[in-house]
């Protein structure tokens, strides 16, 4: 099956759904097992908060409303998880207390990844972020419905994830500045990377998931596809390591707020739009689950999409 990318609004999801399970009718595959998702998730990325004015299109203290009314929404399904797919808050580390009331309202797991305005924070402070996330590191993976969803930590390697002045952001700075040179444009100090060992983990994982027969759908913060300034530095690289492994069917981020997508040989790379973006316009999604395709229902500004897996 080719993969296919629809933009739609929410009325034409529910008529397509329709009509959709219709046309199956005369196939193999049941209507039933075809129509009911295997399981559903909440998608958000940027919420971004902190109590600042606004700058330039950033509406800082509209986020908490927004997130507020994300855990109303999503909480009208029965959904088995959530994903905040970074920048959580921005530059102030009381940020994250201020939202633990909302947090709190979502009725399934909210899973988090890391993003680079989560680090922007007081040098005493940052050891803690990940703490206030519920991470024990910033990696992970778990396994549901015949999926394996492996959350990848962007910001590992990085200018902010350390003190100012520490080794590893000297290091990091170094990286960049080469980087820079070399003439990529992911080279910005916002940017950053995975370590080699969570590289390696990130191979096993897909390893793993080939022999179980998983499909496996992949989430970060920062962009890999395309190279731009907000990318990964090391986008190339981990889109060979992805592409190599048919059983990967997405990858899934945060960090550019306008949002994106791109099919390359079948893997889909979908970017959210960012929640803290306009001043009343809010943007997260639902995403439910099939064997052979996600179909995401977006609210506001995020789009709704059909991606569809290829086998």
């Amino acid at each position: 099956m080719k993969p296919s990318l629809h933009r739609r609004t929410r009325r034409d999801f529910l008529t397509t759904t329709t009509s959709s399970t219709l046309a199956l009718a005369g196939v193999a595959r049941s209507v039933e097992a075809t129509d009911r998702p295997l399981l559903s998730f909440g998608l958000m990325a940027d919420c971004q908060y902190v109590d600042a004015d606004t700058r330039g299109t950033r509406f800082y203290r509209e986020s908490p409303r927004k997130l507020e009314e994300a855990a109303d929404k999503l909480n009208q399904r029965e959904l088995a998880f959530s994903f905040h797919l970074g920048d959580y808050i921005d530059r102030d580390f009381e940020s994250f207390h201020d939202l633990e009331p909302i947090a709190a309202r979502f009725r399934s797991t909210l899973h988090h990844a890391l993003g680079n305005h989560d680090f922007d924070v007081a040098d005493e402070r940052k050891a803690e972020v990940p703490g206030m996330l519920g991470l024990d590191r910033g990696y992970y993976s778990f396994r549901k419905a015949g999926f394996r969803f492996v959350v990848i930590d962007t910001t590992e390697i990085s200018t902010y994830r350390e003190a100012t002045g520490s080794d590893s952001s000297q290091a990091a700075l170094a990286e960049m500045k080469r980087l820079a040179a070399e003439g990529s444009a992911a080279a910005k100090p916002w940017n950053s990377r995975p370590g080699a060992e969570q590289v390696t983990w990130l191979e096993s994982e897909l390893e793993a998931a080939t022999r179980e027969k998983e499909l496996v759908l992949v989430v970060g913060h920062h962009p890999i596809v395309p190279i731009t300034g907000h990318s990964i530095w090391s986008a190339a690289a981990m889109k060979e390591l992805l592409q190599r492994h048919s059983c990967a069917k997405l990858y899934l981020n945060g960090h550019n707020h306008a949002g994106h997508y791109a099919d390359s040989d079948g893997l889909h790379y979908l970017t959210l739009d960012g929640m803290v973006e306009t001043e009343t316009e809010n943007a997260f999604g639902v995403a439910d689950l099939y064997g052979d395709r996600l179909e995401i229902a977006g609210f506001g500004r995020q789009e709704s999409h059909t991606l569809e897996f290829r086998p």
